[in-house]
């Protein structure tokens, strides 16, 4: 695995999203369940669209999930000058300045959604941010570490659970990137609209803001045709994720979310099953899909 690797990272971004494209397609054209997914996803979150747009927007999101997954190993260990010169504009990123220069700490959100890695692991070399991380086994997850600490981004596992993890980092002035578009465990999240869909979304953040008044600033990478390279996006966000109120500032969280899916909603993973979970009593989201 680690040969291959290495052996990956050295490929041209052609090549690998190439690559990834072309598994995307191949779930796409055989009726997948991951395909079912995203237009079950789609019709609910999106039914403003036609059948033919969202159909389009589903086959991009396959490619652009496994063109993720493949080009993650240029992204860790491919030659550092390209992995920097491949994002080739900020937007926002004044955004994340000043959030930094008030002191508190940042909380930097982004979802699943284009190259996420690919604009965060650089940006780590210009400001102080910590990943929080589950440790796996393996040769993965020395890898991983190795290419998200390249350029100064710091990772810390998560064994205490995240909040009592993050909140010192964030008291003492650190950034804390984390990724809230999931499921989380039952009785750590709230059902509050996500597209106008009920989402079982986790509270930690509106916690972690509550406790350490920390700005919160939400990021996506754009990947760009014809691998030319990502552009790095920065948003603020919605005023109500200050509140004391953990269920308007979780709604909020999702709010934010939503503003980044709907800047470049063909590069949102919409396979993944986000309402798997629903309120007792609902029907089963997924049922015929």
């Amino acid at each position: 695995m680690k040969i291959l690797f290495y052996a990956l990272a050295w490929l041209p971004l052609t090549v690998l999203q190439g690559l990834g494209g072309f598994v995307g397609w191949l779930l796409w054209i055989s009726h997948s369940s991951r395909r079912r997914v995203a237009l079950r996803n789609l019709e609910r979150c999106l039914p403003e669209l036609d059948q033919a747009e969202r159909q389009r927007i589903g086959r991009a999101s396959l490619g652009h999930e496994f063109k993720t997954y493949i080009e993650t190993a240029r992204v860790w260990l491919g030659p550092g000058w390209a992995v920097k010169r491949a994002v080739r504009e900020s937007r926002g990123l004044e955004l994340l300045a000043q959030a930094h220069a008030a002191g508190k700490g940042v909380i930097l959100l982004t979802l699943h959604q284009g190259a996420f890695e690919a604009v965060a692991i650089p940006m780590s070399a210009d400001f102080a941010f910590y990943g929080l991380y589950k440790p796996q086994k393996g040769v993965i997850n020395a890898l991983s570490l190795i290419g998200r600490c390249r350029f100064g981004g710091r990772m810390v596992a998560a064994e205490l659970g995240v909040r009592r993890t993050a909140l010192p980092l964030l008291q003492q002035g650190y950034g804390v990137y984390y990724m809230p578009d999931h499921d989380p465990p039952e009785g750590s999240g709230l059902f509050v609209p996500f597209f106008g869909q009920p989402a079982h979304t986790p509270t930690l953040i509106a916690r972690l803001v509550r406790e350490s008044g920390s700005p919160v600033v939400f990021m996506f990478g754009e990947r760009l045709p014809w691998a030319r390279g990502y552009i790095a996006h920065y948003l603020p966000a919605p005023p109500d994720i200050y509140s004391p109120d953990p269920e308007i500032a979780t709604a909020a969280m999702n709010r934010g979310l939503e503003a980044c899916v709907r800047a470049c909603p063909e590069q949102y993973w919409w396979g993944y099953k986000r309402f798997r979970r629903q309120p007792k009593g609902a029907p089963d989201f997924y049922r015929g899909s």
